[in-house]
Formats: structure tokens, C-alpha cells, sequence
């Protein structure tokens, strides 16, 4: 629930999702900080919602910033995934906290596992780009999840 306090601090609509009120000047900050480092923040596009924290909840597509109330943000969306896919394969360091949902629930672990996938896929890109020197060899730090990643 972590982006629902950067969105609740930028003012977003976040309907019923998990935030940290008493965090919203801290996620500012971070914004702030990572403009002026000239860093990118990557945060979801959309998500998806249900209507009650359960894994058999009706599930609904929202823009991030834009969650009606008596829905609950718990997956990234379809167009947040594109957009972290994306993302991945052009990186060279990888810092990952955790899941992008509820992952206990599997109606709601898509994006969990899509990112697993993601990062996988780009491992064994670098495999390959690696015999040609150190260069080609990623730093990633993998916090959480564990699929066909390379160790270093």
C-alpha cells in the first residue's frame, strides 16, 4: 500500500486504500529529493481494486490517482505493468521492495508475479550481454522474491 500514501500526498483520489497519513510530508520529500537528483520515481498508472480486502472480492481497473471510495487498491494495474516491463528491460540496477500487491491473496498476486518475471527476464538478458565483459553485469538487489535469478 505504499503508493497510495505518495497519491494520497499528491492529492489523488485513493478510495478506500491503505495509506500512511501520518507519512504523506515524507513521501513529498522523497518526490522532492528525487527531482533534484535528477532520479526517477516510478510509481503505478493504474490499479486493481476491490471492493472488499478479500481474495473473492469484485475486482474493478482504476487510474492510480482516481480510486472511487468503497474501492481498495490491491495489484498494479494492466498499463503499470507494461510501463514497470519497460522500465526493467532497460535498467541496469535493480532495487526491489516488495510485493505490488496483495500477494496472499492470488486473485491479487498478478503483479507480484509479473515483476518476478520481469526482473527474471532481464537477468538472463545480462547472462548473455556478460561474457562480454563487466560491464554488461547488472547490480540488482532483490528484496522479497526469488524466480531464474542470476546470484552475484
Amino acid at each position: 500500500g505504499m503508493v497510495y500514501t505518495f497519491i494520497y500526498a499528491l492529492k489523488g483520489k485513493i478510495g478506500n486504500s491503505i495509506y500512511e497519513k501520518d507519512y504523506a510530508n515524507v513521501a513529498l520529500k522523497i518526490i522532492d529529493k528525487a527531482k533534484s537528483k535528477n532520479v526517477s520515481l516510478h510509481l503505478p498508472i493504474d490499479v486493481v481494486a476491490g471492493d472488499n480486502f478479500s481474495n473473492n472480492s469484485n475486482q474493478k481497473i482504476f487510474d492510480v490517482n482516481n480510486i472511487t471510495n468503497g474501492w481498495e487498491g490491491m495489484d498494479a494495474g494492466p498499463k503499470s505493468l507494461k510501463l514497470f516491463e519497460s522500465i526493467i528491460l532497460k535498467c541496469n540496477t535493480i532495487l526491489w521492495n516488495g510485493p505490488l500487491g496483495v500477494f496472499e491473496f492470488g486473485n491479487f498476486a498478478k503483479g507480484t508475479i509479473q515483476m518476478g518475471k520481469f526482473i527474471a527476464k532481464k537477468t538472463k538478458t545480462f547472462e548473455k550481454k556478460r561474457r562480454g565483459g563487466p560491464k554488461g553485469r547488472p547490480h540488482a538487489v532483490l528484496l522479497f522474491f526469488s524466480i531464474s535469478f542470476l546470484h552475484f
